[in-house]
């Protein structure tokens, strides 16, 4: 099906876009005119004029906004929304919601002092949230504030990017790149950049009068790196920050062919002084779907990683999920989740798989089957219950473009368990100082200015800025 949108103004475009998309999974959508499917809004000073056309009918339809652009907004998207369910028959669970950070919504309901059933009216009938959506969305809410809570104005996280893998994964769209021979003979010049990079960010920090008080390895895999590498940066970071202010330090071990008893033992020396924080990532327990999606390991390699981890008295480890991932079905994802259970990691992120634009599997997807949104809605449902009776609490949540279902990511924990860099780096209330290839800064300002600072995403071309070379 081809679906084609036209608007005479910028205004709400994405909104416009996001929604189409939505309620027409998997549909080809662009803007223009033709196609199966045709959307038209024109707006006329405060009126909006909204067309649905197919080649058998022709429905208009206009409302009128308002002063306020967030209440226009919404106008816009229930207008929109209403017009979409009224052809498709179909109802989407966070209705009009586009953006990534839903928590963001409750936060000033909660400081109004509203009641639960006071918020639940409100999402329902501003933004068309679902009984079940609005009801996690405020317990989330709340765990995040309880967080948030204890940190002070100057509080800040320093992220550290390597964008490098032994192999891209199927679903991945980051700008990663794969261990091939000519990265690998960038490695020690890319951590002579983040050095550089991170020693004149330190001036930064301490200009802005910030306290880092989460770091966060991130890639890509940062055990790429190589040993070595990874004890320079570490050294670097404790000669330079105030220690008594880190709470916490977070490190992407990710794929169990990427972590080795060297790196176990290079993070315990971490861990004697600090909350030190590893992600052991399976994504799957099925072994063919990890063949599918460009994974080199099984499952049973990633419970040797655990046994390792667990050997070296790690304790505050997180696994990441992924629900709706090619050729899956709903057994093989309660499987995935029974299994992980049983290595009873710390904190489990369930996250709904996203057809991302420039991923593999975009250019892929004909070629597989996928579960369908009712099987995922219930499947998200079914995760709540089970990690909830198992102890675990939803404590933070984001969404993405092009998810299954136009659903949801969120991230479980058990108490005392809550990673504090993804609380702080969702709800954009603090300073992110981020550093390496593809890196995005973000500074906060006084009425919720927010400015980012974007590094190249190109290994290359980092290294080429930061220690002005040709290469």
């Amino acid at each position: 099906m081809r679906i084609t949108y036209f608007s005479n103004s910028q205004r709400f475009l994405y909104d416009f876009q996001h929604l189409i998309r939505a309620f027409y999974p998997g549909a080809e959508v662009k803007f223009g005119y033709g196609g199966d499917i045709h959307f038209e809004a024109y707006f006329e000073e405060t009126k909006v004029f909204l067309k649905f056309q197919t080649q058998d009918k022709t429905i208009q339809k206009d409302f009128v906004l308002v002063s306020d652009e967030h209440e226009s907004k919404r106008i816009f998207g229930r207008n929109l929304y209403d017009l979409l369910k009224q052809e498709t028959k179909r109802e989407l669970p966070w209705g009009i919601l586009t953006g990534i950070r839903p928590t963001k919504i409750v936060y000033p309901l909660l400081e109004q002092g509203l009641n639960d059933e006071q918020i639940y009216n409100f999402l329902q009938k501003e933004y068309y949230i679902s009984e079940k959506k609005s009801k996690l969305l405020l317990k989330v809410a709340r765990n995040e504030m309880n967080i948030l809570n204890r940190l002070e104005p100057s509080s800040a996280c320093l992220y550290i990017g390597i964008p490098i893998c032994p192999t891209k994964c199927l679903y991945c769209s980051f700008s990663c790149h794969e261990m091939t021979r000519q990265v690998k003979s960038l490695i020690g010049m890319y951590t002579d950049s983040l050095i550089c990079e991170l020693e004149k960010t330190y001036h930064k920090i301490e200009e802005n009068k910030n306290k880092i008080v989460a770091i966060y390895f991130g890639g890509g895999s940062p055990a790429t790196l190589g040993i070595d590498n990874i004890k320079r940066i570490f050294v670097n970071l404790f000669k330079n920050l105030k220690i008594e202010h880190i709470q916490e330090i977070t490190f992407e071990a990710g794929r169990p062919d990427t972590i080795d008893e060297k790196l176990l033992k290079c993070l315990s020396e971490i861990k004697k002084d600090f909350n030190l924080r590893i992600c052991i990532n399976p994504q799957t327990s099925n072994d063919n779907t990890l063949k599918i999606i460009g994974r080199n390991h099984t499952f049973e390699d990633i419970k040797r990683a655990f046994e390792q981890a667990n050997e070296y008295g790690f304790k505050n480890i997180n696994s990441d999920v992924i629900l709706g991932l090619p050729g899956e079905d709903e057994n093989d994802y309660k499987n995935t989740i029974e299994d992980i259970l049983k290595l009873s990691p710390a904190s489990i992120t369930i996250h709904t798989l996203s057809i991302k634009r420039a991923s593999l599997l975009r250019f892929k997807w004909n070629e597989y089957e996928f579960m369908d949104e009712e099987t995922v809605n219930n499947l998200l449902d079914w995760t709540q219950f089970i990690l909830e009776e198992h102890g675990y609490i939803p404590y933070y949540m984001y969404r993405q473009k092009n998810m299954i279902g136009n659903f949801e990511n969120v991230g479980y924990c058990k108490r005392g368990f809550e990673g504090l860099y993804n609380v702080m780096i969702m709800q954009e209330k603090h300073n992110i100082y981020a550093c390496g290839a593809k890196a995005v800064s973000k500074f906060v300002y006084e009425g919720d200015r927010i400015e980012r600072v974007f590094n190249p995403a190109d290994i290359k071309l980092y290294i080429s800025r930061i220690l002005n070379l040709k290469i």
